[in-house]
């Protein structure tokens, strides 16, 4: 029977499982042992719905332990009772275990504790628990994953986790998958992710449909085809319509696609409608991005209304870079000292490669080319090579090398032709740093001979 309820669980036909389950747990005549044991099927099977069914989970723990005392000393009883503690905040300690069932569920109470780390420790091999719970096993490793920041690593897991999956949680696998893709930068893999994910359309429910789309509509917009986009995300606001309402963030696509396609007003006025859509809670996520949207159109008391609003968000992952873009708009403003108060502060939350510019660039403007060198190389190491921040750090870096007279003329080659492929043809920094280049490797040349 066990075997029958764990392949109608990996088939995702949760009711029939649960009346077999159900059916052996009330089984008047069996041994108490036997009817203890599915007893802890039975907890298990509640595990899977988390707190929603934390009731009864533990009313089958206790049934199990009142019918059999000796069940309390099974691997998996202590496993299950340690989640289902951890899952309620309680203080509990993890029980030694070696059984690749209750060290999965183990993993799943110390993720519940906010211990990733040894969580991950913990996770058995897929290939050692039933079906049902491999695809679980990896789906709780991207979330651990995630959790630590390995955004790739997690969208691998949910990739994995759908190859074994099946209908609908085949379909949610591959729309994580996508989505993590998306924040890790990698939108081709997102986008081999939503191919496969489009074959299971078909009877789909609404709402996986219109996250579907709206993914999509983050692809194309991620690919630089802001006008493939913008049908992707009506879709998506159509069938949200539809279903259970519009959400903020199909809003913040549809000012993305029109910020890529130069349309100020309308993105202003998606932004808008987004703030109006959203929770208190996501409210500083849309004011950050909105206001470094008017900061790049110029519009710079919008962006200071906006970037303060965000960075006075204490609650806001992100409000060192809120104050990074803040301390830029001061800048900018012609208000140097705001422009640094606010650039030391991001730096005291978190080091970011734009605070380090905005004081780079305070010190550059006064000749203070020692300290304008610490900034720049600070922002090149914290930033992605390639990236607008990275080059612009790069790019003064090579410069104030220049003003101080080439001290080490090697170094300042080789980061000028470092940048060089990252400019487009009209970039005027082009021939300033070919400039700078040559001129570098005329002096090493010359210090090589008298040497």
């Amino acid at each position: 029977m066990r075997r029958q309820v764990e392949e109608l669980l990996h088939r995702g036909e949760y009711d029939e499982a649960y009346e077999l389950l159900l059916a052996a747990a009330e089984r008047r005549l069996a041994p108490r042992a036997v009817v203890a044991r599915a007893l802890l099927d039975l907890a298990e099977f509640y595990s899977l719905y988390g707190e929603a069914e934390a009731e009864p989970w533990q009313a089958a723990l206790s049934e199990a332990r009142s019918s059999w005392a000796e069940v309390a000393n099974l691997p998996v009883y202590q496993a299950l009772a340690f989640e289902l503690a951890a899952l309620r905040g309680e203080e509990a300690r993890p029980p030694e275990a070696s059984e690749p069932r209750a060290r999965y569920h183990l993993a799943q109470g110390l993720a519940y504790l906010g211990q990733p780390l040894q969580a991950l420790g913990l996770l058995p091999e897929a290939a050692s628990l039933p079906g049902f719970l491999r695809t679980r096993v990896y789906t709780l490793r991207a979330r651990l994953l995630e959790s630590l920041g390995d955004l790739a690593g997690a969208a691998r897991a949910h990739r994995r986790a759908a190859g074994l999956a099946r209908g609908k949680e085949k379909l949610w696998s591959l729309l994580d998958a996508a989505a993590l893709w998306l924040d890790a930068g990698e939108p081709g893999e997102a986008r081999d992710d939503l191919k496969e994910a489009e074959q299971l359309l078909a009877g789909a429910e609404v709402g996986d449909r219109a996250t579907f789309h709206y993914l999509m509509a983050r692809t194309e917009l991620a690919s630089g085809n802001p006008e493939l986009a913008a049908p992707q995300i009506a879709r998506a606001e159509g069938l949200e319509a539809a279903g259970g309402g519009l959400s903020h963030g199909t809003a913040m696509v549809r000012a993305q696609i029109h910020q890529q396609l130069g349309q100020h007003e309308p993105a202003r006025g998606a932004y808008r409608e987004a703030a109006r859509r959203a929770r208190e809670g996501d409210l500083p996520y849309i004011w950050h991005e909105w206001g470094v949207a008017e900061l790049d159109a110029g519009q710079l008391l919008e962006a200071e209304t906006l970037l303060s609003r965000a960075a006075a968000s204490e609650s806001y992952p992100y409000r060192a870079q809120a104050l990074a873009d803040l301390a830029e708009v001061y800048y900018r403003l012609g208000n140097g000292p705001d422009a640094e108060e606010a650039a030391r502060r991001s730096l005291s939350l978190n080091p970011t490669p734009a605070a380090h510019l905005v004081l780079g660039n305070r010190a550059y403007d006064v000749g203070h080319w020692d300290e304008a060198l610490a900034h720049y190389r600070a922002a090149t190491a914290l930033a992605r090579e390639g990236d607008h921040d990275w080059v612009t750090a790069a790019e003064m870096t090579v410069d104030v090398l220049a003003q101080m007279g080439y001290p080490d003329p090697a170094e300042v080659a080789e980061l000028a032709e470092r940048v060089l492929p990252y400019l487009p043809a009209s970039d005027d920094w082009r021939e300033t740093l070919r400039g700078y280049a040559l001129k570098a490797r005329e002096l090493a040349g010359k210090n090589r001979l008298l040497n």
